[in-house]
């Protein structure tokens, strides 16, 4: 009977330590799945911080803006100029040359990438914007449903990549909750799927970034940010009237709904700086490829929206969506980046709604 109990009891304290150790294993494996993100992403941001990386995007955007912004930091304050804020179809699609040029105001053409946002952008245009200035908005159409820079930091890999690589000092403006979204949804991420693994995988120091730049520049042209004028335009669509025409121009940029435009308020923040310091704003339609959804009444409606929503903040809105539009045959390589003959065209159209504001506020005469 002793020996019964005796193994039973031998049974019992076996099972038991089997089960602590399934516990204890369970709770080591879910606390390593719950650290895991945190800690690999910390490690993943100590490299992005303190070294280079891989090439990309962000890289030719950092030249493209390091470029343009000295030129606008070199025109002196009481000199009144032209500033063209926007993504890239205005870095393709206007000529701030051919602004200059024409209205004898300088301009400098400040578009980069819509991967930015629509408030980072503004955000790093506004310490150039002085009294008398003119502010040129083409703004892309998903950049007026976004609600601010948190929302496009985890929206758009450019933006999270370029202020990591670049700007580091300005991720505060990023919230708390958005920025531990971006670490949880890139810790899980694939290497061969998220460009944010790469950084993980090599490095690279800034030299050899630029060295890679200038070999993009030869093979391919564009997207090397060496290739701009003084002005800020760029120049490698030049040249290129008689290539075929691109399949992925033949697209329709304006959406059938826009949703709420402004819903996190960060337009309406920009428009009061800029008006305090008393410059002149002109929004516009970004320039696109002309399709038949253009005629089709939801695309319309949505036009109409982005030109009410300026006039409600006591801003004239002179544009015409079907001045923003060209043929496929004046694009590019997207439906947002015309050839050079497009530019012209669209920039020509744009002087005169320049000379029509200028007209209205009395603040200069008309330029012919």
């Amino acid at each position: 009977m002793k020996i019964t109990i005796f193994k039973k009891n031998q049974i019992s304290i076996k099972f038991k330590k089997k089960r602590n150790n399934v516990i204890s294993f369970t709770w080591i494996f879910l606390a390593t799945i719950l650290t895991y993100p945190i800690t690999k992403t910390l490690i993943d941001l100590d490299i992005l911080l303190s070294t280079g990386r891989l090439i990309g995007t962000e890289d030719w955007l950092n030249l493209t803006l390091t470029h343009k912004e000295k030129t606008a930091s070199n025109v002196l304050p009481n000199q009144r100029k032209i500033l063209i804020v926007s993504g890239s179809n205005a870095l393709f699609g206007l000529s701030a040359k051919q602004i200059s040029e024409t209205t004898g105001i300088k301009a400098i053409n400040l578009a980069s990438h819509a991967g930015l946002g629509g408030e980072y952008i503004l955000n790093r245009s506004e310490k150039f914007i002085n009294k008398g200035d003119i502010i040129l908005l083409p703004l892309e159409y998903p950049l007026y449903s976004s609600p601010g820079i948190s929302y496009d930091f985890n929206e758009y890999m450019v933006l999270s990549k370029f202020m990591i690589s670049y700007d580091s000092k300005s991720l505060w403006k990023i919230s708390p909750i958005s920025f531990l979204t971006f670490v949880l949804e890139n810790a899980f991420s694939w290497p061969n799927y998220s460009e944010y693994q790469n950084y993980f995988r090599g490095h690279l120091s800034r030299k050899v970034i630029e060295e890679r730049l200038q070999q993009q520049r030869i093979l391919y042209g564009c997207y090397s940010g060496l290739t701009l004028n003084e002005y800020g335009d760029e120049t490698c669509n030049i040249g290129k009237e008689d290539d075929p025409v691109m399949p992925t121009v033949s697209a329709t940029a304006l959406p059938h709904s826009l949703g709420k435009i402004d819903s996190g308020g960060y337009l309406k923040s920009f428009i009061e700086v800029a008006t305090e310091k008393g410059a002149i704003l002109i929004p516009l339609y970004p320039v696109s490829t002309r399709t038949d959804d253009y005629q089709k009444p939801p695309f319309q409606a949505s036009a109409q929206k982005i030109k009410t929503f300026w006039e409600e903040q006591n801003i004239p809105f002179l544009d015409s969506l079907d001045n923003s539009l060209l043929p496929p045959e004046l694009m590019y390589d997207t439906y947002y980046h015309p050839r050079d003959r497009g530019r012209k065209r669209r920039t020509k159209i744009i002087i005169d709604l320049i000379n029509q504001r200028l007209d209205q506020s009395q603040d200069s005469p008309s330029y012919d």
